[in-house]
């Protein structure tokens, strides 16, 4: 007999209940959420966006926190070549995992695959605490795209389904799902996507 029965027949017999915390599934993105940052060092501000995702497979203490995905962008207008521009222009990107991360004295490796495509492996930066990872503007085209060039607007469609991995320190692999939704407004904001001017 497991605890739960055992407390909850022994509760029945002394006339009283007992109540359990509730189960609840691990809250995720559908949207990308938008703030306004200030560097508070440098007196700049930019532009935050983040989306939750979910663990496939977990770190081995439980986090009460969703992996997330981090970019940091500013918005406005760059000339990237002739006759064409971005709206923006891109700071940083990383991923926050919540768990302490190995990582070897080039990074951590990554392993991710993009709506259900080939496997891809990479070495990303980590963090002070290692346990978050950064990846260049690149990777990030990649991760939104399906390729590492800058994106032309009304080309290729967006990648919808991000699953990624690296193993934890001295445990397991951890393996995160990311459901991506519309890139447009994260991608403007980072400079990703490049404009013809028009004549």
């Amino acid at each position: 007999m497991n605890v739960r029965r055992w407390l909850t027949v022994c509760a029945s017999l002394l006339g009283a209940t007992v109540a359990y915390p509730q189960q609840t599934e691990p809250i995720y993105s559908v949207n990308w959420d938008r703030s306004l940052q200030t560097d508070a060092l440098r007196g700049t501000s930019y532009i935050q966006f983040s989306l939750a995702g979910r663990f496939l497979t977990g770190p081995k203490l439980e986090s009460a926190n969703s992996p997330t995905l981090v970019l940091k962008c500013i918005p406005g207008e760059h000339t990237v070549g002739h006759n064409l521009f971005t709206n923006g222009r891109y700071l940083a990107s990383y991923l926050v995992v919540g768990a302490v991360l190995d990582a070897g004295v080039k990074g951590v490796v990554v392993q991710y695959r993009l709506d259900g495509g080939k496997l891809q492996t990479e070495l990303w930066s980590q963090s002070t605490d290692f346990s978050a990872v950064f990846f260049s503007g690149d990777t990030l085209n990649i991760l939104l795209y399906g390729h590492f060039l800058p994106h032309k607007e009304n080309t290729s469609p967006a990648v919808r389904k991000l699953v990624i991995a690296a193993h934890e320190y001295l445990a397991s692999e951890i393996v995160m799902q990311f459901d991506l939704p519309d890139p447009g407004p994260p991608s403007e904001a980072c400079g990703l996507v490049v404009h013809k001017r028009s004549k």
